[in-house]
């Protein structure tokens, strides 16, 4: 069944329920919709721009901050920088003079996604992780990655190789390639019915400790220099 048909289902039920439709998105929302519908509005750039702009900041400003992205941040907060993306207003991190900020609203992006940057397609995949033998698991992990839609992959590198350097940055904010899989894991991937169980933690745990601390030999490359993203109000001058 394809997107359109699973929307107009959706719709239907919804009016059979006497329920009001979701409004649309905007057209420069940002977050709870798909990277296409992103990307054909921001110009065809390939990487986000939430995800660029955070991403250039937290490497200026954030990669030695102790305990980064496991931080919390207020609520409201959260939702004004959302509304000021979905709105198409420029977002300056500087005014809240907290680094954490960034960091959630780049894990509650990828969150809100409509599908998983992993895609629901490989959750079985990542599920069958530890039935690899230790040895052959960084190899499956590529597979895995090159298997995915062009743009997810390109995404999945940025994200990836951002992450590779900051648990390089382990003595400083004392987040290993495990730890940031903790926190990213169930950001990435998720079932596409139900929620993630408590058994399936460990292997999505362990599929992105791997794509972390072997992004070299995963992706075939050392991350990129951070590039100021364009339109950015992220980052200070």
């Amino acid at each position: 069944m394809t997107r359109s048909c699973e929307r107009r289902r959706a719709a239907a039920r919804l009016l059979q329920l006497g329920r009001p439709l979701p409004a649309p998105p905007l057209p420069t929302q940002q977050f709870g919709v798909s990277l296409h519908y992103i990307r054909e509005r921001s110009g065809g750039a390939l990487i986000p721009p939430v995800m660029a702009q955070t991403i250039h900041y937290l490497q200026l400003k954030g990669l030695r901050t102790e305990g980064l992205f496991r931080r919390s941040v207020q609520v409201q907060i959260i939702k004004d920088v959302q509304k000021l993306y979905n709105q198409g207003k420029p977002v300056n991190f500087d005014v809240y003079q907290n680094v954490h900020v960034p960091a959630v609203i780049l894990k509650a992006f990828l969150r809100e996604l409509p599908e998983p940057l992993l895609t629901f397609r490989v959750y079985n995949q990542v599920q069958e992780i530890l039935g690899v033998e230790s040895s052959l698991r960084v190899s499956r992990c590529k597979q895995v990655v090159e298997g995915l839609p062009e743009t997810n992959g390109i995404v999945l590198k940025f994200l990836l190789g951002f992450l590779h350097r900051v648990s390089q940055e382990i003595l400083f904010n004392k987040m290993s390639a495990s730890n940031l899989a903790c926190v990213f894991g169930v950001n990435l991937v998720w079932p596409r019915h139900g929620s993630i169980s408590l058994s399936a933690l460990t292997p999505i745990n362990i599929f992105t400790e791997i794509l972390i601390e072997h992004f070299p030999a995963v992706f075939g490359s050392v991350p990129d220099q951070p590039v100021p993203p364009q339109d950015s109000c992220a980052a200070a001058e």
